[in-house]
């Protein structure tokens, strides 16, 4: 997975640019269902932002459908249900 672009001098604080940015990858298909997203240890070093800050864009991608936790194995793109299909 390439690095998001992070910008500390963005306005919005660093969770909601990862959460904006990894719905973009999903919205756009960069990242497809199934696919397996680093551990929240390797994506904060690769970002350069704390562990808690991932775990927190994480959580809010789970909370909203966009990703899927696998206890022990981390954390995957959720298939979401097409325009007009009920989810499952």
């Amino acid at each position: 997975m390439h690095a998001l672009d992070l910008d500390s001098n963005d306005s919005r604080p660093l969770i909601e640019q990862i959460v904006a940015g990894l719905k973009r990858r999903v919205d756009e298909r960069a990242l497809r269902p199934g696919a397996r997203l680093p551990s929240i240890r390797r994506f904060a070093a690769d970002h350069r932002v704390s562990k808690f800050t991932v775990v927190q864009a994480f959580d809010r991608l789970v909370a909203m459908g966009y990703l899927k936790s696998r206890q022990g194995s981390g954390f995957y793109v959720a298939r979401r249900a097409e325009a007009g299909e009920a989810a499952s």
